[in-house]
Protein backbone atom coordinates (compact mmCIF):
# COMPACT_ATOMS: atom_id res chain seq x y z
CA UNK A 1 0.00 0.00 0.00
CA UNK A 2 1.27 3.50 -0.77
CA UNK A 3 2.61 5.69 2.03
CA UNK A 4 1.41 9.11 3.02
CA UNK A 5 1.62 11.92 0.51
CA UNK A 6 1.64 14.98 2.74
CA UNK A 7 2.50 18.60 2.07
CA UNK A 8 1.53 21.83 3.80
CA UNK A 9 -0.87 24.31 2.20
CA UNK A 10 -2.00 27.58 3.81
CA UNK A 11 -5.56 28.77 3.16
CA UNK A 12 -6.70 32.27 4.14
CA UNK A 13 -10.25 33.18 5.17
CA UNK A 14 -11.24 36.58 6.54
CA UNK A 15 -7.66 37.33 7.64
CA UNK A 16 -7.32 33.94 9.32
CA UNK A 17 -4.92 31.30 8.13
CA UNK A 18 -5.54 27.56 8.16
CA UNK A 19 -2.84 24.95 7.63
CA UNK A 20 -4.03 22.24 5.25
CA UNK A 21 -2.24 18.95 4.63
CA UNK A 22 -2.23 17.00 1.39
CA UNK A 23 -2.97 13.38 2.32
CA UNK A 24 -3.61 10.61 -0.22
CA UNK A 25 -4.49 13.06 -3.00
CA UNK A 26 -6.80 15.30 -0.93
CA UNK A 27 -6.20 18.67 0.75
CA UNK A 28 -7.53 18.60 4.34
CA UNK A 29 -7.75 20.87 7.38
CA UNK A 30 -8.31 19.22 10.79
CA UNK A 31 -10.10 21.45 13.30
CA UNK A 32 -8.74 20.18 16.63
CA UNK A 33 -9.99 22.87 19.04
CA UNK A 34 -13.33 24.34 17.95
CA UNK A 35 -16.46 22.17 18.14
CA UNK A 36 -19.57 22.89 16.06
CA UNK A 37 -22.73 21.14 14.96
CA UNK A 38 -22.53 19.30 11.63
CA UNK A 39 -24.33 22.14 9.79
CA UNK A 40 -22.18 24.83 11.41
CA UNK A 41 -19.04 22.87 10.62
CA UNK A 42 -20.08 22.54 6.99
CA UNK A 43 -20.76 26.27 6.72
CA UNK A 44 -17.33 26.99 8.17
CA UNK A 45 -15.66 24.67 5.68
CA UNK A 46 -17.63 26.14 2.76
CA UNK A 47 -16.37 29.61 3.68
CA UNK A 48 -12.82 28.41 3.03
CA UNK A 49 -11.41 28.63 -0.47
CA UNK A 50 -8.19 27.58 -2.11
CA UNK A 51 -6.72 27.92 -5.58
CA UNK A 52 -8.67 24.81 -6.60
CA UNK A 53 -12.08 26.12 -5.54
CA UNK A 54 -14.40 26.37 -2.50
CA UNK A 55 -14.19 24.02 0.46
CA UNK A 56 -16.60 21.66 2.20
CA UNK A 57 -16.58 18.98 4.86
CA UNK A 58 -14.16 16.22 3.93
CA UNK A 59 -15.17 13.31 1.73
CA UNK A 60 -13.20 10.24 0.68
CA UNK A 61 -13.49 8.99 -2.91
CA UNK A 62 -11.88 5.61 -2.25
CA UNK A 63 -11.28 3.05 0.43
CA UNK A 64 -7.51 3.60 0.20
CA UNK A 65 -7.84 7.37 0.66
CA UNK A 66 -10.00 6.82 3.74
CA UNK A 67 -7.58 4.32 5.24
CA UNK A 68 -4.60 6.62 4.74
CA UNK A 69 -6.49 9.48 6.35
CA UNK A 70 -7.45 7.39 9.40
CA UNK A 71 -3.75 6.71 9.88
CA UNK A 72 -3.00 10.43 9.50
CA UNK A 73 -5.59 11.27 12.19
CA UNK A 74 -4.14 8.66 14.51
CA UNK A 75 -0.69 10.27 14.31
CA UNK A 76 -1.63 13.94 14.08
CA UNK A 77 -4.91 14.58 15.89
CA UNK A 78 -6.00 14.46 19.54
CA UNK A 79 -8.29 11.68 20.73
CA UNK A 80 -11.58 13.03 19.46
CA UNK A 81 -14.46 12.64 17.02
CA UNK A 82 -14.53 14.59 13.74
CA UNK A 83 -17.48 15.51 11.55
CA UNK A 84 -16.96 14.66 7.88
CA UNK A 85 -19.08 15.28 4.78
CA UNK A 86 -21.64 12.46 5.01
CA UNK A 87 -25.28 12.61 6.10
CA UNK A 88 -28.69 11.04 5.52
CA UNK A 89 -30.88 12.49 2.78
CA UNK A 90 -34.55 11.82 2.01
CA UNK A 91 -35.14 8.70 4.08
CA UNK A 92 -33.87 6.01 6.42
CA UNK A 93 -30.31 4.82 5.73
CA UNK A 94 -29.99 6.93 2.58
CA UNK A 95 -26.43 8.01 3.37
CA UNK A 96 -24.63 10.27 0.93
CA UNK A 97 -21.42 12.23 0.71
CA UNK A 98 -21.92 15.99 0.40
CA UNK A 99 -20.79 15.55 -3.21
CA UNK A 100 -24.07 13.69 -3.81
CA UNK A 101 -22.51 10.24 -4.23
CA UNK A 102 -24.08 7.39 -2.22
CA UNK A 103 -22.36 5.97 0.85
CA UNK A 104 -23.26 2.39 1.79
CA UNK A 105 -23.07 1.31 5.43
CA UNK A 106 -20.76 -1.52 6.47
CA UNK A 107 -17.37 -2.29 4.90
CA UNK A 108 -15.12 -0.36 4.35
CA UNK A 109 -16.00 3.01 5.92
CA UNK A 110 -18.33 2.26 8.83
CA UNK A 111 -17.88 0.64 12.21
CA UNK A 112 -19.98 -2.51 11.90
CA UNK A 113 -22.79 -1.50 14.29
CA UNK A 114 -23.09 2.06 13.01
CA UNK A 115 -25.23 3.84 10.42
CA UNK A 116 -28.72 2.90 11.63
CA UNK A 117 -29.29 5.04 14.76
CA UNK A 118 -32.62 6.80 15.19
CA UNK A 119 -32.29 10.55 14.57
CA UNK A 120 -28.55 10.13 14.07
CA UNK A 121 -28.29 11.51 10.57
CA UNK A 122 -24.72 12.80 10.37
CA UNK A 123 -21.44 10.88 10.19
CA UNK A 124 -18.20 11.42 12.06
CA UNK A 125 -14.83 9.70 12.25
CA UNK A 126 -14.86 8.32 15.78
CA UNK A 127 -11.66 7.63 17.71
CA UNK A 128 -13.43 4.93 19.76
CA UNK A 129 -13.80 2.87 16.56
CA UNK A 130 -10.29 3.66 15.24
CA UNK A 131 -11.77 6.49 13.12
CA UNK A 132 -14.21 4.31 11.24
CA UNK A 133 -17.50 6.16 10.72
CA UNK A 134 -20.24 6.37 13.35
CA UNK A 135 -23.61 8.11 13.17
CA UNK A 136 -24.54 10.92 15.59
CA UNK A 137 -27.29 13.54 16.01
CA UNK A 138 -26.32 16.41 13.73
CA UNK A 139 -26.78 18.97 16.53
CA UNK A 140 -23.95 17.57 18.68
CA UNK A 141 -20.84 19.79 18.78
CA UNK A 142 -17.72 18.07 17.47
CA UNK A 143 -14.37 18.78 15.89
CA UNK A 144 -14.38 18.49 12.10
CA UNK A 145 -12.33 18.00 8.93
CA UNK A 146 -12.52 20.43 5.99
CA UNK A 147 -11.33 19.83 2.43
CA UNK A 148 -10.54 22.10 -0.49
CA UNK A 149 -9.87 20.97 -4.07
CA UNK A 150 -6.23 20.76 -5.05
CA UNK A 151 -5.04 23.62 -7.24
CA UNK A 152 -3.49 21.24 -9.77
CA UNK A 153 -6.14 18.64 -10.42
CA UNK A 154 -4.82 15.29 -11.50
CA UNK A 155 -6.29 13.78 -14.61
CA UNK A 156 -8.78 11.13 -13.54
CA UNK A 157 -8.47 7.78 -15.19
CA UNK A 158 -11.64 6.09 -16.30
CA UNK A 159 -12.37 3.05 -14.20
CA UNK A 160 -12.42 -0.05 -16.36
CA UNK A 161 -14.92 -2.82 -15.89
CA UNK A 162 -13.53 -6.12 -14.63
CA UNK A 163 -13.02 -8.65 -17.45
CA UNK A 164 -15.53 -11.48 -17.63
CA UNK A 165 -13.56 -14.50 -16.41
CA UNK A 166 -14.12 -18.13 -17.30
CA UNK A 167 -14.35 -19.47 -13.74
CA UNK A 168 -13.71 -23.15 -12.95
CA UNK A 169 -16.67 -25.43 -12.20
CA UNK A 170 -18.80 -24.33 -9.22
CA UNK A 171 -16.83 -21.14 -8.67
CA UNK A 172 -18.17 -17.66 -9.39
CA UNK A 173 -16.73 -14.29 -10.29
CA UNK A 174 -16.89 -11.47 -7.75
CA UNK A 175 -15.12 -8.35 -8.99
CA UNK A 176 -11.89 -9.33 -10.73
CA UNK A 177 -11.43 -12.84 -9.33
CA UNK A 178 -13.11 -16.24 -9.21
CA UNK A 179 -14.02 -17.70 -5.83
CA UNK A 180 -15.24 -21.06 -4.58
CA UNK A 181 -17.55 -21.01 -1.53
CA UNK A 182 -17.72 -24.11 0.66
CA UNK A 183 -20.97 -25.76 1.73
CA UNK A 184 -19.28 -27.71 4.57
CA UNK A 185 -17.08 -26.61 7.45
CA UNK A 186 -13.41 -27.28 8.21
CA UNK A 187 -10.68 -26.10 10.54
CA UNK A 188 -8.56 -23.21 9.21
CA UNK A 189 -5.66 -25.50 8.30
CA UNK A 190 -7.96 -28.02 6.60
CA UNK A 191 -9.58 -25.20 4.63
CA UNK A 192 -6.24 -23.79 3.48
CA UNK A 193 -5.06 -27.28 2.51
CA UNK A 194 -8.28 -27.86 0.54
CA UNK A 195 -7.97 -24.61 -1.40
CA UNK A 196 -4.36 -25.30 -2.39
CA UNK A 197 -4.71 -28.99 -3.25
CA UNK A 198 -8.06 -28.91 -5.05
CA UNK A 199 -7.45 -25.77 -7.10
CA UNK A 200 -3.70 -26.04 -7.72
CA UNK A 201 -4.15 -25.34 -11.44
CA UNK A 202 -5.51 -21.95 -10.45
CA UNK A 203 -3.05 -21.31 -7.57
CA UNK A 204 -5.90 -21.67 -5.09
CA UNK A 205 -5.60 -20.22 -1.60
CA UNK A 206 -7.85 -19.12 1.23
CA UNK A 207 -9.31 -15.72 0.39
CA UNK A 208 -6.53 -13.14 0.71
CA UNK A 209 -7.54 -9.77 -0.76
CA UNK A 210 -4.86 -7.88 -2.62
CA UNK A 211 -6.68 -4.54 -2.23
CA UNK A 212 -9.20 -2.83 0.02
CA UNK A 213 -11.68 -2.83 -2.88
CA UNK A 214 -11.42 -6.60 -3.24
CA UNK A 215 -12.23 -7.08 0.45
CA UNK A 216 -15.13 -4.61 0.17
CA UNK A 217 -16.62 -6.44 -2.82
CA UNK A 218 -16.42 -9.75 -0.97
CA UNK A 219 -18.05 -8.34 2.17
CA UNK A 220 -20.93 -6.92 0.13
CA UNK A 221 -21.33 -10.20 -1.75
CA UNK A 222 -21.50 -12.16 1.51
CA UNK A 223 -24.11 -9.81 2.92
CA UNK A 224 -26.32 -10.52 -0.08
CA UNK A 225 -25.63 -14.20 -0.71
CA UNK A 226 -24.19 -15.82 2.42
CA UNK A 227 -25.29 -13.60 5.29
CA UNK A 228 -25.94 -16.38 7.81
CA UNK A 229 -22.43 -17.89 7.69
CA UNK A 230 -19.00 -17.00 8.99
CA UNK A 231 -16.09 -17.74 6.64
CA UNK A 232 -12.44 -18.53 7.17
CA UNK A 233 -10.11 -16.27 5.20
CA UNK A 234 -6.37 -16.53 4.57
CA UNK A 235 -5.17 -14.45 7.52
CA UNK A 236 -3.20 -15.88 10.44
CA UNK A 237 -1.05 -14.70 13.32
CA UNK A 238 2.09 -16.56 12.35
CA UNK A 239 4.03 -15.96 15.59
CA UNK A 240 1.28 -15.65 18.20
CA UNK A 241 2.41 -12.07 18.88
CA UNK A 242 -0.16 -10.19 16.77
CA UNK A 243 1.90 -10.47 13.57
CA UNK A 244 -0.85 -11.08 11.06
CA UNK A 245 -0.16 -12.10 7.45
CA UNK A 246 -2.24 -13.18 4.50
CA UNK A 247 -1.36 -16.61 3.09
CA UNK A 248 -0.24 -14.68 -0.01
CA UNK A 249 2.65 -13.39 2.11
CA UNK A 250 1.55 -9.78 2.62
CA UNK A 251 0.98 -8.31 6.10
CA UNK A 252 -2.55 -7.67 7.34
CA UNK A 253 -2.70 -4.13 8.79
CA UNK A 254 -4.61 -3.59 12.02
CA UNK A 255 -7.76 -1.48 12.07
CA UNK A 256 -9.36 -0.27 8.84
CA UNK A 257 -10.38 -1.66 6.45
CA UNK A 258 -10.27 -5.34 7.40
CA UNK A 259 -10.91 -5.70 11.14
CA UNK A 260 -14.03 -5.16 13.21
CA UNK A 261 -13.65 -2.64 16.03
CA UNK A 262 -11.27 -3.89 18.76
CA UNK A 263 -10.30 -6.95 16.70
CA UNK A 264 -8.06 -8.93 16.80
CA UNK A 265 -8.56 -9.13 20.55
CA UNK A 266 -7.94 -12.60 21.97
CA UNK A 267 -4.56 -14.00 20.95
CA UNK A 268 -3.99 -15.16 24.55
CA UNK A 269 -6.62 -17.84 23.86
CA UNK A 270 -4.74 -18.99 20.75
CA UNK A 271 -7.09 -17.17 18.39
CA UNK A 272 -4.55 -17.07 15.59
CA UNK A 273 -6.73 -17.30 12.45
CA UNK A 274 -8.90 -14.79 10.58
CA UNK A 275 -12.67 -15.09 10.13
CA UNK A 276 -15.09 -12.86 8.19
CA UNK A 277 -17.88 -12.61 10.78
CA UNK A 278 -21.51 -12.31 9.68
CA UNK A 279 -22.33 -10.88 13.15
CA UNK A 280 -19.89 -8.05 12.46
CA UNK A 281 -21.05 -7.32 8.90
CA UNK A 282 -18.19 -9.42 7.51
CA UNK A 283 -15.39 -7.44 9.02
CA UNK A 284 -12.73 -9.82 10.34
CA UNK A 285 -12.27 -11.16 13.85
CA UNK A 286 -9.71 -13.57 15.29
CA UNK A 287 -10.76 -17.14 16.00
CA UNK A 288 -9.24 -20.40 17.20
CA UNK A 289 -7.84 -22.17 14.14
CA UNK A 290 -9.18 -25.53 15.35
CA UNK A 291 -12.83 -24.51 15.13
CA UNK A 292 -14.94 -25.47 12.12
CA UNK A 293 -16.29 -22.80 9.77
CA UNK A 294 -17.22 -22.34 6.13
CA UNK A 295 -14.45 -20.90 3.95
CA UNK A 296 -13.67 -19.14 0.67
CA UNK A 297 -11.07 -20.25 -1.87
CA UNK A 298 -9.60 -17.57 -4.12
CA UNK A 299 -8.68 -18.78 -7.61
CA UNK A 300 -6.26 -17.08 -9.96
CA UNK A 301 -7.80 -17.19 -13.43
CA UNK A 302 -6.52 -15.31 -16.45
CA UNK A 303 -8.76 -16.70 -19.18
CA UNK A 304 -11.54 -14.25 -19.99
CA UNK A 305 -14.28 -13.77 -22.51
CA UNK A 306 -14.76 -10.52 -24.38
CA UNK A 307 -16.90 -8.01 -22.51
Amino acid sequence: MEGFNISDVTISMRDQFYAFNEVAGGCYYIEKERTLSWTEAREHCQAMSGDGGPGDLAIFPSCDAFNLFTGHLGFNAPVSTFWIGAHIEFGINNWRWVSGLPLATGVPFWAYRQGHGSNQNCAAMDNTTFYQLSDFPCEEPKNYVCQVPLASKRHATKEQAAPKLICPHNSIQVGSYCYWFSDTTKTWFEAEDFCRNNFNKNAGELFSPSTCDEFTQMAHHLEVAERDKDHWVGASDVSGYQEWFWVSGYPVPEGTPFWATSEPDDHFSSNYCGLMSQEKRFYMEDESCSRHHYYICKLHVTEATEV
